[in-house]
Protein backbone atom coordinates (compact mmCIF):
# COMPACT_ATOMS: atom_id res chain seq x y z
CA UNK A 1 0.00 0.00 0.00
CA UNK A 2 1.72 3.07 -0.73
CA UNK A 3 2.32 6.12 1.68
CA UNK A 4 2.42 9.91 1.54
CA UNK A 5 6.21 10.99 2.37
CA UNK A 6 7.59 14.94 1.87
CA UNK A 7 10.99 16.43 1.39
CA UNK A 8 11.74 18.40 4.49
CA UNK A 9 13.63 21.28 2.94
CA UNK A 10 10.93 23.15 3.09
CA UNK A 11 11.60 23.44 6.46
CA UNK A 12 14.88 23.88 6.35
CA UNK A 13 15.48 26.13 9.69
CA UNK A 14 13.49 24.40 11.98
CA UNK A 15 14.60 21.98 14.22
CA UNK A 16 14.13 18.71 12.67
CA UNK A 17 12.28 17.14 15.76
CA UNK A 18 9.96 20.03 15.13
CA UNK A 19 9.69 19.12 11.28
CA UNK A 20 8.67 15.28 12.18
CA UNK A 21 5.72 16.39 14.39
CA UNK A 22 4.54 19.09 11.90
CA UNK A 23 4.52 16.63 9.23
CA UNK A 24 2.81 14.14 11.18
CA UNK A 25 0.16 16.46 12.35
CA UNK A 26 -0.47 17.35 8.38
CA UNK A 27 -0.86 13.63 7.50
CA UNK A 28 2.41 12.13 6.33
CA UNK A 29 3.87 8.90 7.49
CA UNK A 30 7.07 9.52 6.12
CA UNK A 31 10.17 12.24 5.82
CA UNK A 32 12.67 12.11 2.88
CA UNK A 33 15.48 14.33 4.79
CA UNK A 34 17.87 16.63 3.08
CA UNK A 35 21.74 16.09 4.50
CA UNK A 36 22.44 19.61 4.28
CA UNK A 37 19.58 20.78 6.48
CA UNK A 38 21.28 18.71 9.03
CA UNK A 39 25.25 19.47 8.38
CA UNK A 40 28.02 20.29 6.15
CA UNK A 41 28.69 16.69 5.44
CA UNK A 42 27.39 13.34 6.84
CA UNK A 43 30.44 12.91 8.79
CA UNK A 44 29.59 15.80 11.36
CA UNK A 45 26.54 14.22 12.38
CA UNK A 46 27.90 11.99 14.99
CA UNK A 47 26.11 8.84 16.46
CA UNK A 48 24.50 10.36 19.47
CA UNK A 49 22.63 12.91 17.25
CA UNK A 50 21.78 10.23 14.37
CA UNK A 51 20.22 8.13 17.65
CA UNK A 52 18.41 11.33 18.40
CA UNK A 53 16.91 12.10 15.35
CA UNK A 54 16.21 8.62 14.79
CA UNK A 55 14.25 8.31 18.33
CA UNK A 56 12.30 11.78 17.34
CA UNK A 57 10.93 10.64 14.24
CA UNK A 58 9.85 7.22 15.64
CA UNK A 59 8.13 9.64 19.20
CA UNK A 60 6.12 11.78 16.07
CA UNK A 61 5.01 7.94 14.26
CA UNK A 62 7.23 9.21 10.92
CA UNK A 63 9.50 7.42 9.06
CA UNK A 64 12.56 8.51 7.39
CA UNK A 65 12.13 7.17 3.93
CA UNK A 66 15.43 8.38 3.09
CA UNK A 67 17.81 11.00 1.85
CA UNK A 68 18.00 13.30 -1.15
CA UNK A 69 19.97 15.96 -2.71
CA UNK A 70 22.80 13.89 -1.72
CA UNK A 71 26.12 16.01 -3.03
CA UNK A 72 24.82 19.45 -2.47
CA UNK A 73 25.00 22.09 0.56
CA UNK A 74 28.23 23.25 2.36
CA UNK A 75 30.55 20.13 1.72
CA UNK A 76 30.07 20.13 -2.42
CA UNK A 77 32.06 22.99 -2.91
CA UNK A 78 34.29 22.25 0.24
CA UNK A 79 34.98 18.76 -1.02
CA UNK A 80 34.37 19.11 -5.12
CA UNK A 81 32.26 16.01 -4.92
CA UNK A 82 31.67 14.59 -8.22
CA UNK A 83 30.82 11.18 -9.63
CA UNK A 84 31.95 11.97 -14.03
CA UNK A 85 35.21 14.02 -13.27
CA UNK A 86 38.35 12.72 -14.84
CA UNK A 87 39.97 14.06 -11.71
CA UNK A 88 40.48 10.10 -9.90
CA UNK A 89 40.95 11.90 -6.49
CA UNK A 90 37.79 13.90 -6.27
CA UNK A 91 35.64 11.25 -7.74
CA UNK A 92 37.15 8.78 -5.14
CA UNK A 93 36.19 10.71 -2.37
CA UNK A 94 32.85 11.14 -4.18
CA UNK A 95 32.47 7.49 -4.03
CA UNK A 96 33.52 7.02 -0.50
CA UNK A 97 31.12 9.74 0.22
CA UNK A 98 28.01 7.95 -1.05
CA UNK A 99 29.16 5.32 1.34
CA UNK A 100 28.96 7.79 4.40
CA UNK A 101 25.36 8.76 3.34
CA UNK A 102 24.39 5.39 2.79
CA UNK A 103 25.22 4.64 6.25
CA UNK A 104 23.64 7.49 7.92
CA UNK A 105 20.69 6.31 5.73
CA UNK A 106 20.41 3.65 8.04
CA UNK A 107 21.22 5.53 10.98
CA UNK A 108 18.47 7.50 10.21
CA UNK A 109 16.23 4.29 9.74
CA UNK A 110 16.07 5.32 6.49
CA UNK A 111 15.92 2.88 2.95
CA UNK A 112 16.78 4.91 -0.12
CA UNK A 113 19.47 7.17 -1.46
CA UNK A 114 17.56 9.40 -3.78
CA UNK A 115 20.46 9.93 -6.37
CA UNK A 116 19.93 13.40 -8.45
CA UNK A 117 22.87 15.70 -7.63
CA UNK A 118 22.48 17.24 -11.27
CA UNK A 119 25.62 19.49 -11.20
CA UNK A 120 27.48 16.49 -9.75
CA UNK A 121 26.96 14.03 -12.72
CA UNK A 122 27.20 16.61 -15.59
CA UNK A 123 29.97 16.08 -18.18
CA UNK A 124 32.89 18.38 -16.82
CA UNK A 125 36.41 18.51 -18.11
CA UNK A 126 36.04 18.31 -21.45
CA UNK A 127 34.71 15.04 -21.41
CA UNK A 128 31.56 14.35 -23.72
CA UNK A 129 28.31 12.43 -22.79
CA UNK A 130 28.93 8.76 -23.60
CA UNK A 131 32.73 9.05 -21.71
CA UNK A 132 30.80 10.77 -18.52
CA UNK A 133 27.65 8.18 -18.97
CA UNK A 134 30.63 5.58 -18.72
CA UNK A 135 32.11 6.79 -15.78
CA UNK A 136 29.27 7.47 -13.16
CA UNK A 137 28.11 3.76 -14.06
CA UNK A 138 32.24 2.89 -12.58
CA UNK A 139 31.94 5.41 -10.10
CA UNK A 140 27.73 3.60 -9.33
CA UNK A 141 29.52 0.31 -9.45
CA UNK A 142 32.43 1.18 -6.53
CA UNK A 143 29.89 2.35 -4.36
CA UNK A 144 27.91 -0.28 -3.89
CA UNK A 145 29.06 -2.81 -1.79
CA UNK A 146 29.03 0.01 0.59
CA UNK A 147 25.73 0.96 -0.18
CA UNK A 148 24.68 -2.89 0.25
CA UNK A 149 26.39 -3.40 3.11
CA UNK A 150 24.30 -0.44 4.71
CA UNK A 151 21.07 -2.41 3.63
CA UNK A 152 19.95 0.90 1.70
CA UNK A 153 19.25 1.20 -1.84
CA UNK A 154 20.45 3.71 -4.65
CA UNK A 155 17.80 5.41 -6.48
CA UNK A 156 19.20 6.69 -9.89
CA UNK A 157 16.60 9.78 -10.98
CA UNK A 158 16.98 10.59 -14.45
CA UNK A 159 16.77 14.76 -14.77
CA UNK A 160 15.98 16.76 -17.67
CA UNK A 161 18.15 18.23 -20.28
CA UNK A 162 17.72 21.53 -18.86
CA UNK A 163 19.35 20.66 -15.47
CA UNK A 164 21.94 17.62 -16.25
CA UNK A 165 23.52 16.24 -19.87
CA UNK A 166 24.04 13.09 -17.89
CA UNK A 167 20.97 10.45 -17.64
CA UNK A 168 17.97 12.49 -18.86
CA UNK A 169 15.83 9.69 -19.81
CA UNK A 170 14.29 6.40 -17.60
CA UNK A 171 15.90 4.37 -20.42
CA UNK A 172 19.27 6.00 -20.04
CA UNK A 173 19.01 5.45 -16.19
CA UNK A 174 18.28 2.07 -16.77
CA UNK A 175 21.20 1.06 -18.90
CA UNK A 176 23.81 2.59 -16.32
CA UNK A 177 21.19 0.59 -14.22
CA UNK A 178 22.23 -3.12 -16.11
CA UNK A 179 25.70 -1.59 -16.83
CA UNK A 180 26.16 -1.63 -12.58
CA UNK A 181 24.00 -4.96 -12.42
CA UNK A 182 23.71 -4.69 -8.44
CA UNK A 183 20.49 -5.41 -6.76
CA UNK A 184 20.62 -2.11 -4.61
CA UNK A 185 20.89 0.02 -7.45
CA UNK A 186 17.22 0.87 -8.62
CA UNK A 187 15.45 3.96 -10.30
CA UNK A 188 13.49 6.72 -9.05
CA UNK A 189 10.84 8.46 -11.15
CA UNK A 190 10.36 12.36 -10.34
CA UNK A 191 6.83 13.63 -11.96
CA UNK A 192 8.64 16.43 -12.95
CA UNK A 193 11.14 15.03 -15.20
CA UNK A 194 8.53 12.22 -16.52
CA UNK A 195 6.60 15.07 -17.87
CA UNK A 196 10.25 16.57 -19.62
CA UNK A 197 10.72 13.27 -20.98
CA UNK A 198 7.46 12.44 -22.30
CA UNK A 199 7.20 16.04 -24.16
CA UNK A 200 10.86 15.31 -25.74
CA UNK A 201 10.20 11.63 -26.94
CA UNK A 202 6.40 11.71 -27.74
CA UNK A 203 5.86 9.05 -25.18
CA UNK A 204 3.04 9.47 -22.82
CA UNK A 205 3.82 9.45 -19.51
CA UNK A 206 2.07 7.20 -18.34
CA UNK A 207 3.15 4.34 -21.16
CA UNK A 208 6.90 5.25 -19.35
CA UNK A 209 5.92 4.42 -15.94
CA UNK A 210 4.03 1.14 -17.15
CA UNK A 211 7.15 0.36 -19.38
CA UNK A 212 9.52 0.57 -16.39
CA UNK A 213 7.68 0.43 -13.37
CA UNK A 214 8.87 -3.36 -12.41
CA UNK A 215 12.56 -1.58 -11.77
CA UNK A 216 11.48 1.98 -9.78
CA UNK A 217 11.91 1.53 -5.73
CA UNK A 218 10.66 5.45 -4.92
CA UNK A 219 8.05 7.93 -6.24
CA UNK A 220 8.84 11.94 -6.29
CA UNK A 221 5.74 13.64 -7.11
CA UNK A 222 5.81 17.55 -7.99
CA UNK A 223 4.13 19.40 -10.63
CA UNK A 224 5.99 20.01 -14.31
CA UNK A 225 6.05 23.80 -12.89
CA UNK A 226 7.70 22.71 -10.07
CA UNK A 227 5.11 23.78 -7.35
CA UNK A 228 2.97 20.81 -5.37
CA UNK A 229 0.64 18.40 -6.77
CA UNK A 230 -2.53 20.51 -7.33
CA UNK A 231 -1.13 23.79 -7.79
CA UNK A 232 -0.69 23.72 -12.05
CA UNK A 233 -0.58 21.35 -14.90
CA UNK A 234 -0.01 18.11 -14.06
CA UNK A 235 -3.07 15.79 -13.82
CA UNK A 236 -2.11 13.05 -11.18
CA UNK A 237 -4.86 10.32 -12.12
CA UNK A 238 -3.25 9.12 -14.89
CA UNK A 239 -0.11 8.97 -12.92
CA UNK A 240 -1.30 7.05 -10.34
CA UNK A 241 -3.16 4.78 -12.55
CA UNK A 242 -0.02 4.16 -14.48
CA UNK A 243 1.63 3.34 -10.62
CA UNK A 244 -0.95 1.04 -9.89
CA UNK A 245 -0.84 -0.67 -13.56
CA UNK A 246 2.42 -1.14 -12.55
CA UNK A 247 2.25 -2.77 -9.34
CA UNK A 248 3.58 -0.04 -7.06
CA UNK A 249 3.06 0.63 -3.65
CA UNK A 250 5.80 1.90 -2.20
CA UNK A 251 6.67 5.80 -0.93
CA UNK A 252 5.31 8.76 -2.70
CA UNK A 253 6.92 11.41 -1.58
CA UNK A 254 6.15 14.68 -2.28
CA UNK A 255 9.13 17.29 -3.52
CA UNK A 256 8.07 21.00 -4.16
CA UNK A 257 10.72 23.21 -5.06
CA UNK A 258 8.18 26.20 -4.72
CA UNK A 259 7.44 26.74 -1.11
CA UNK A 260 6.00 30.66 -2.04
CA UNK A 261 2.78 29.55 -1.01
CA UNK A 262 3.68 28.89 2.25
CA UNK A 263 4.04 25.30 3.58
CA UNK A 264 0.64 24.87 5.21
CA UNK A 265 -1.19 25.24 2.01
CA UNK A 266 1.98 23.09 0.16
CA UNK A 267 1.88 19.87 2.45
CA UNK A 268 -2.23 20.74 2.63
CA UNK A 269 -3.31 21.17 -1.04
CA UNK A 270 0.10 18.70 -2.30
CA UNK A 271 -1.60 15.80 -0.15
CA UNK A 272 -5.27 16.11 -0.73
CA UNK A 273 -4.86 16.51 -4.75
CA UNK A 274 -2.21 12.74 -4.50
CA UNK A 275 -4.96 11.29 -2.12
CA UNK A 276 -7.90 11.95 -4.44
CA UNK A 277 -5.81 10.92 -7.39
CA UNK A 278 -5.00 7.76 -5.78
CA UNK A 279 -8.41 7.01 -4.83
CA UNK A 280 -9.86 7.79 -8.01
CA UNK A 281 -7.54 4.95 -9.74
CA UNK A 282 -8.59 2.24 -7.26
CA UNK A 283 -10.45 -0.53 -8.41
CA UNK A 284 -13.28 -0.18 -5.68
CA UNK A 285 -13.00 3.35 -5.85
CA UNK A 286 -15.89 4.46 -3.65
CA UNK A 287 -14.53 1.66 -0.79
CA UNK A 288 -10.91 3.63 -1.54
CA UNK A 289 -12.14 7.23 -1.63
CA UNK A 290 -13.40 6.49 1.65
CA UNK A 291 -10.55 5.61 3.20
CA UNK A 292 -7.82 7.79 1.29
Amino acid sequence: MVRWAHCNEMLDGREIGEQFDWFARHGYAGVEVAPFTLAGTAGEIGPAVRREIRRQAAAAGIEVTGLHWLLAGPGASREGWHLTTPDDGARARTVSYLGELARLCADLGGSVLVLGSPRQRSTIGGVGVTAATVTLADSLARAMPAVAEAGVTLCLEPLPLAETDVVTTCDEALAVIREVGHASLRLVLDVKSLVAESRVSGEALPDIIRRVGLAVAYVQANDEDRGHPGSGRTDFVPVCAALRDAGYDGWISMEPFDFGPGPETVAREGLACLRRAWAATAPDRTTTHGSA
